[in-house]
């Protein structure tokens, strides 16, 4: 079913996960094994005095003289769910690229900080979110095998619309040999696509990641639940 136009709405409680949970990926480019990654539940915390759920990404590998890291952190307000400030540092080969975002769901604006040649204001959706903070989004959402929805709801308005489809179920293999069910998802947005695969219990663990990189494509796979 297509649902168009579908706006991001906050997650009810409770949501499928806490603070303290991290889960750890092993990471593949091609037949390549290209390093580690964790993605963790750190902390509570508060942005412009407003409650918030502090989510990191770390993650580092690939071949001499390619090494790269990769590091995100969201701060995500509870209520409603919607990103408030967000980090994004890239190295790869010594070479580092960081941005560093203020979101302001309230008056519709994020800002990059730390950059003069783009200290302005932009335009952000209402119920904005960064792509950690639309990973853990996506576990709150009631998905069912053909689902399809149009999402508006990535803070950079440049990048909406993201389509949303569930492709059916498959079986993922995790890192320590065991096999679980899993609903498979496809995004799509500016001509890119990732994919998630979700696991169909209470806790929704996204137990597979396939993300594209500037060259080619890394997938994450959960070391264990």
């Amino acid at each position: 079913m297509l649902l168009a136009g579908w706006r991001i709405r906050p997650p009810a409680a409770p949501v499928p996960f806490a603070v303290g949970e991290t889960l750890d990926y092993d990471a593949r480019i091609g037949l390549m094994a290209a390093g580690s990654a964790s993605i963790t539940v750190v902390r509570m915390d508060a942005v412009r005095g407003r409650p918030v759920y502090v989510f990191t990404l770390r993650g580092a590998g690939g071949p001499p003289g390619l090494r790269s890291s990769y590091a995100m952190t969201s701060w995500t307000g509870i209520e409603p769910f919607v990103s408030r400030r967000f980090d994004r540092s890239v190295t790869v080969a010594g070479r580092t690229d960081e941005h560093h975002y203020e979101i302001v769901p309230d008056s519709l604006r994020y800002r990059e900080t730390g950059d003069p040649a783009n200290a302005r204001d932009w335009v952000a959706p209402a119920t904005p979110l960064d792509e950690l903070a639309f990973l853990y989004y996506l576990r709150t959402l009631p998905l069912s095998p053909g689902d399809a929805r149009v999402l508006r709801g990535y803070f950079r308005n440049g990048y909406n619309p993201v389509m949303l489809n569930v492709t059916g179920r498959e079986s993922v293999t995790l890192g320590d040999g065991r096999a679980v069910p899993c609903l498979a998802l496809r995004l799509t947005a500016a001509g890119t696509t990732s994919r998630v695969w979700l696991t169909e219990d209470a806790r929704r663990l996204p137990v597979q990641l396939d993300l594209p990189l500037t060259v080619g494509r890394v997938r994450l796979t959960l070391r264990r639940p």
